[in-house]
């Protein structure tokens, strides 16, 4: 669905994004639950039109595990609102160690949309999250029936974690306003290991809980891979279970 920004900051492209649109290619040998729109979509994925250009992608399909997509330290859980109604929402803080990155941004910021809050009100703010780790499932905005399953995911460049400041919309909803923040298409966070493809599109990297991520840069996918031979059977072991 349509998201407003949630954090004062610029739209703007980083050092480490084309300039062009960047589009998602899934690993032929998986089936991975797709991501069903990008960012600066004007077009949503029920057919309606947006505000504004989207800012994050959406994806999944309902009750499936939404992965983090890197370490990090979840710094705020709530109830929020966006038009749909009350959801949870959840915020995590990358560090460039979490990343594998030696410059850029101090931080990344990873927010979830469109949760349950029964699901996550356990976690505490404060918490380390693992790479790969089930955070919540994929549900529905505001919890309405009418509206496609998807989790939205936005990311955020942050220089200066202190300057975070928390407000309420005209839906009486919270949300966090950053004046250093700076949105990433989190596909370009998805791409630091491999060379973008011609067309543009970048080649999806899936969590796969045997590999060492020491050396590895940026994002894994947050959502479930299947293998293609066991479809419609339990997750293989390129995705957390």
């Amino acid at each position: 669905m349509a998201l407003l920004a949630s954090a004062a900051g610029e739209t703007a492209a980083q050092p480490n994004e084309p300039s062009r649109r960047l589009i998602p290619k899934y690993p032929a040998n998986l089936d991975c639950s797709p991501l069903t729109s990008l960012v600066s979509s004007w077009n949503d994925v029920d057919g309606s039109k947006r505000d504004e250009p989207h800012s994050g992608v959406d994806g999944g399909r309902l009750g499936e595990p939404i992965l983090a997509p890197a370490s990090g330290t979840v710094i705020a859980l709530w109830t929020a609102n966006w038009g749909w109604g009350p959801e949870g929402a959840m915020l995590i803080r990358h560090s460039r160690m979490d990343l594998g990155l030696q410059s850029g941004p101090s931080y990344y910021y990873s927010e979830f949309d469109h949760l349950r809050y029964a699901e996550i009100r356990s976690i505490a703010v404060g918490q380390r999250i693992k790479r790969g780790e089930r955070l919540a499932t994929v549900f529905r905005p505001g919890g309405k029936s009418q509206y496609p399953p998807e989790v939205h995911w936005e990311v955020w460049a942050i220089d200066d974690d202190a300057a975070s400041k928390w407000t309420k919309n005209k839906f009486g909803g919270a949300y966090w306003k950053n004046r250093t923040g700076h949105l990433v298409d989190p596909l370009a966070m998805l791409a630091l290991n491999t060379p973008h493809n011609a067309d543009g599109s970048v080649d999806i990297p899936v969590f796969d809980r045997s590999r060492d991520y020491r050396k590895f840069r940026g994002f894994t996918y947050i959502l479930p891979c299947v293998d293609s031979k066991r479809k419609g059977g339990e997750p293989s072991d390129k995705s957390e279970r």
